[in-house]
């Protein structure tokens, strides 16, 4: 070949690598998340050390089972298999909000949809349909708007469940799960239209050991052979892998550079563990990874650069965290990798080691139900602005602070209907709501740059002597116990106005005097503590765009306590809580069920803690459990043992000079503010964020009483 012939042949592969380097520079911001049981589409915060934080959750049409991210960084697409759609969101790169764009979701005119890849220059994506062959599409980079291309789906044999892009952009293949084979086309770098090679399909393996009861699957076909599942390349475009979930094992093929052709390297397939689901490659190349489904395992193999030959790492398999790994997705370096565990709701962080492609589990997130697959994505630094503080001061109305400075000078004040006796903060921090005890309603507040303005006609009614509220996550919802009727209710929020409105079949009974309640980080269950009954009632949400309406009674709610509980906090993982009971002088720690809700006791529970805790906080980090103990006038710093959620033995203190009341911790960890018990004086306190010790920087006495104290989180506003 001539030198400009192969100049002419890098520079696609060479200005598709560039385009990707370009769109993912830098570290991830955001996660997403789609949900197959629940139909929603759950957005995260990706924190410097890699940890996954809920920013929320999008409705989606039924079964979505993959999600990716557009070259550019800019649009986030998730299909909806049940019904043949593709969502199409616009990504706000500073806070990770996604706006549907104009037209979305959109026809793919390609039955039951399974998996979506993009052309690496963001003209063209392609769905693999399991009834329909391959779907393609052009995209508009500007709109996010998705058009058929002319001949599209194109022809597959049966079952198509996975696509992969070559990376030049050259080539396309479609694994087929009944047939044993994969279809291969070549891309015209024009119009984006496929045709299929001429020896494809090509054959996936020769059969061995089949696992028999993966045949007995409904609707398997007499022959379908090894039941090919899902598809990877390598980085170079070089080798193609394929996970047969009926033979355990990983069929390997060398890719012909020149007409994108497949043939098997010697020896495949290698066995890698019964039932693989998805197959990934190391960014580095070096290493394959590959779910087992019926193992909840991760498989890793080395990679010999010359033959594709697979061999295990020692250690190998290692598990995943969760029940049911559907899916790997690493971060640029390599060195973590994010795994969505589709049985047990959940979405495990591990961490790579570059060198050896050891795995090491460090923390597992729960999620809305059925996580399908995952994406991230890039975003813009945004300078965090300094948090508020909204003060519930009975009579005297609600009182705007900035909580940077120790001062504590009013920003703003607003009267509402009767004594304010709690407040609670929807999380974009454009409304607060506050629970006026003495007339029974609930009034919000518009949150803007001239301070509180209470929102027209956004008074309502409420039960009898409302004491606490809730907003969950996404800012759609509004709950509020009342301890003299022993209901909670539930208003929706209008996004734009504020405006709470009534939802169905609310209010819903708890147990005898509830005084708190507090959301679960995906907002999947409401947990009600309820002081004169010495028990905690679970709620859980009916879908993922409705409010709580049903109690877990059939699960064991209403959950013991300890004597007089009076707070409950979810620690950021969703995976424990914990119960401050005043009377007995302990906190109750218990696991939270990824499905129900249900409560069940931690062993050790309950745990010592000194006299008379009043209120309790997780460390946004998940590592301490700060309690305030009002007898003492101290604050307890209780360390959270990682994996288990007990409570160390060993608990420090820091003593105050007041007697605690409330807690409240500032978005970033970094500062506690401590609200005495007669409501006159509030405490700053700076959290030390490797040992979680506390440091008293100001105390200030107050003109005016406070009875709650709620954040207004800076960088939302």
């Amino acid at each position: 070949m001539s030198y400009s012939g192969v100049i002419s042949r890098l520079l696609p592969i060479l200005a598709c690598v560039l385009l990707a380097v370009v769109a993912h520079a830098g570290p991830a911001r955001f996660a997403f998340t789609v949900n197959g049981l629940d139909f929603s589409l759950s957005r995260y915060q990706v924190e410097s050390d890699g940890q996954l934080r809920h920013l929320g959750h999008i409705p989606l049409r039924k079964s979505p089972p993959a999600v990716v991210m557009d070259p550019s960084g800019r649009f986030v697409l998730a299909i909806s298999k049940a019904e043949g759609l593709i969502n199409v969101f616009r990504l706000d790169p500073a806070n990770g909000d996604l706006t549907p764009v104009p037209g979305s979701p959109f026809e793919t005119r390609a039955r039951s949809p399974f998996d979506i890849v993009f052309h690496p220059s963001g003209r063209f994506v392609y769905v693999a349909a399991r009834f329909g062959g391959v779907g393609a599409y052009a995209f508009d980079g500007e709109s996010g708007i998705v058009t058929p291309l002319p001949g599209s789906p194109f022809k597959a044999q049966k079952r198509t469940r996975s696509v992969v892009m070559h990376p030049s952009g050259r080539f396309i293949y479609a694994v087929n799960g009944y047939s044993n084979s994969v279809s291969a086309y070549a891309v015209d770098p024009q119009s984006g239209v496929l045709r299929e090679m001429p020896d494809s399909p090509f054959s996936v393996a020769e059969i061995d050991a089949i696992d028999y009861r993966a045949l007995k699957m409904e609707d398997v076909p007499a022959g379908a052979g090894g039941i090919p599942y899902h598809m990877a390349l390598d980085p170079a475009g070089r080798f193609a892998f394929v996970v047969n979930w009926a033979a355990a094992s990983v069929s390997v093929f060398r890719i012909d550079p020149d007409n994108g052709r497949l043939a098997a390297v010697v020896g495949s397939p290698f066995f890698t563990g019964f039932n693989p689901y998805s197959v990934t490659v190391h960014p580095s190349g070096r290493f394959v990874y590959v779910t087992q489904w019926s193992t909840s395992k991760i498989a890793v193999h080395a990679l010999d650069p010359h033959t594709g030959r697979l061999s295990p790492v020692s250690g190998s398999p290692f598990a995943s965290g969760g029940i049911g790994p559907v899916a790997l997705v690493f971060n640029v370096e390599g060195s973590r990798v994010y795994v969505p565990n589709y049985e047990s709701n959940d979405v495990a962080l591990l961490d790579v080691d570059t060198t050896t492609g050891v795995l090491q589990l460090r923390e597992t997130i729960k999620t809305r139900s059925g996580p399908w697959d995952l994406a991230l994505a890039g975003g813009r630094a945004v300078a965090a602005q300094s948090p508020q503080l909204i003060a519930a001061r009975g009579t005297a109305g609600l009182a705007l602070f900035d909580g940077a400075k120790g001062d504590l000078s009013v920003m703003a004040t607003a009267k509402t209907d009767g004594a304010v006796q709690a407040v609670a903060v929807r999380p974009d921090g454009h409304f607060a709501y506050a629970a006026n005890a003495g007339s029974n309603t609930l009034t919000a507040l518009r949150i803007g740059s001239a301070g509180l303005s209470v929102v027209a006609g956004g008074t309502v009614a409420t039960g009898r002597r409302p004491a606490a509220m809730a907003i969950d996550v996404n800012g759609w919802y509004l709950y509020a116990v009342n301890s003299d009727d022993d209901t909670l209710t539930a208003w929706h929020l209008d996004p734009d106005s504020g405006m709470p409105r009534p939802v169905q079949r609310a209010p819903v009974r708890t147990g005898r005097q509830p005084v708190a309640v507090t959301l679960d980080p995906a907002a999947r269950y409401a947990f009600v503590v309820n002081a004169g009954s010495n028990d905690i009632s679970v709620f859980r949400y009916l879908a993922s765009a409705m409010p709580l309406l049903t109690d877990s009674r059939k699960y064991g709610s209403p959950f013991a306590a300890g004597k007089e509980p009076v707070a409950l906090a979810v620690e950021p993982n969703g995976h424990y809580a914990y119960v401050a009971n005043a009377a007995s002088n302990d906190i109750s720690a218990y696991r939270i069920h990824h499905q129900s809700g249900a409560l069940s006791a931690l062993p050790g529970s309950p745990f010592k803690t000194a006299k008379r805790p009043v209120d309790l906080t997780v460390h946004p980090s998940g590592r301490w459990l700060f309690v305030a103990n009002r007898d003492v006038s101290q604050v307890s710093i209780h360390a959270i043992e990682k994996g288990l959620g007990a409570l160390a033995l060993a608990a420090r203190e820091l003593k105050l000079p007041v007697q605690p009341g409330s807690l409240r911790l500032g978005p970033k960890g970094d500062i506690l503010w401590v609200l005495s018990e007669d409501g006159r004086r509030l405490l700053r306190l700076a959290v030390e964020g490797t040992t979680g010790g506390l440091t008293l920087l100001s105390d200030e006495s107050l003109e005016q009483p406070i009875a709650d104290l709620a954040v207004v989180a800076g960088s939302r506003r």
